[in-house]
């Protein structure tokens, strides 16, 4: 049987989202495209065991109690934005590699200012910040802790006066 999914294990995946926003450039300088693709392979590795995990937890819905299954509701969103970060980052990457290649290779026409390494390695920093953002936003969305309902509670209702006549009364008040 899968093991649980609880509140720790959302935590344990917002550090490691953070740890790895943490080390994202800050510089158009500082971009690389082989730490880049590392980056992308990391945070596919993160998107592909949250998706495992919640998979498997599906694959019996009847162990899965209603605070799990809040969690998991946490977790597959978590997903969502994990996936928009790695499409922020695959951008990124084909920004890059474009850059490179015309540092590369200086003969490249440089037809449009779009194609200037140095603007393609801008775009790549801009593309990296908004996937810390991303990813950053993931982690705080995965600490915070909403408060699951819990059983309602039993309704009181006021019993009628009708109810509390006997009958015989009723037929005495009648006209």
């Amino acid at each position: 049987m899968p093991s649980s999914v609880s509140q720790s294990t959302l935590e344990y995946l917002a550090r490691r989202l953070d740890e790895q926003a943490a080390e994202f450039p800050t510089s158009p300088e500082a971009v690389d495209p082989v730490t880049l693709a590392d980056d992308i392979a990391t945070l596919s590795r993160h998107l592909q065991h949250a998706v495992k995990r919640t998979q498997e937890r599906f694959t019996a819905p009847a162990t899965v109690h209603a605070p799990e299954r809040a969690v998991l509701v946490r977790l597959a969103r978590a997903t969502a934005g994990m996936a928009h970060a790695l499409g922020t980052l695959a951008e990124a990457l084909a920004y890059a590699t474009t850059g490179f290649q015309h540092e590369a290779v200086p003969d490249l026409a440089h037809t449009h200012p779009r194609n200037d390494p140095q603007v393609l390695r801008m775009l790549t920093a801009e593309k990296y910040v908004a996937a810390r953002a991303r990813l950053r936003y993931t982690a705080a969305d995965l600490r915070t802790a909403t408060p699951l309902p819990g059983p309602s509670a039993p309704r009181t209702t006021r019993p009628s006066t009708l109810s509390t006549v006997a009958p015989q009364e009723l037929r005495r008040t009648r006209p």
